[in-house]
């Protein structure tokens, strides 16, 4: 398959944590982890001790400390999972003729996912501000989401919808954050100004958006 522009940058930032050889390990770490995303989102990442997560999990601190050696390293390897898989949703292809439709699709399945994983999102947010490792997972997962989208729209079979006067890289940087916002605002912030619209009907609105800012035919009616 052909490289696309990002694809070697967003492969890098996203590289899944190895698991665990043995099904019961596998297992094991998936009841710790699963806690502790369960626990952030309920008390934040402050309030949490490893005891909580243990006891929430139904194990003994001993094994928490075979997979991890404390709840940074756990953290770490939660936010490096989360952006594998955030990275499934910008894979999705991008159909020429309906656009609308397709990217309906993948914004709202990005957006159901921004809402399962929220308190994650929260966290890395949060840490990113002070924790140098934190901030590079972030710093380098976004910039591998712009350089996607930015690839998408600059593919042949796109090319022919989308303006001639836009810098992609700079477009996609505003989609993007127009996007993760929104997400930040209604999932994490829970805002009530802007939770309150059907997640359906923000997903369409937001393509709607996207697409006529990019459109090659909203240049042509705009052409003097």
């Amino acid at each position: 398959m052909a490289q696309h522009p990002g694809d070697s940058q967003a492969d890098q930032a996203a590289t899944p944590t190895p698991l665990p050889a043995t099904p019961k390990g596998r297992d094991t770490r998936a009841r710790i982890t699963a806690a502790a995303e369960a626990l952030f989102d309920e008390r934040g990442y402050a309030n949490v001790r490893i005891a909580d997560i243990t006891a929430r999990a139904g194990l003994t601190t001993g094994a928490f400390y075979r997979y991890f050696t404390d709840k940074h390293e756990l953290t770490l390897e939660l936010l490096r999972d989360l952006t594998v898989e955030v990275f499934e949703f910008i894979r999705i292809p991008l159909d020429a003729a309906n656009l609308v439709a397709s990217v309906t699709e993948s914004t709202q399945k990005y957006f159901e996912f921004y809402e399962r994983h929220r308190a994650l999102f929260g966290v890395i947010v949060e840490l990113s501000q002070t924790d140098p490792e934190i901030a590079e997972i972030w710093t380098s997962s976004r910039r591998a989401f712009y350089d996607r989208i930015s690839g998408a729209l600059s593919r042949a079979s796109l090319s022919a919808h989308i303006r001639t006067d836009l810098d992609l890289g700079l477009a996609a940087e505003m989609l993007g954050s127009m996007t993760e916002f929104y997400a930040f605002q209604r999932f994490v912030l829970r805002d009530p100004s802007v939770a309150g619209r059907p997640l359906d009907e923000a997903s369409k609105t937001l393509a709607t958006i996207w697409l006529s800012g990019i459109s090659a035919a909203g240049q042509h009616a705009h052409t003097p």
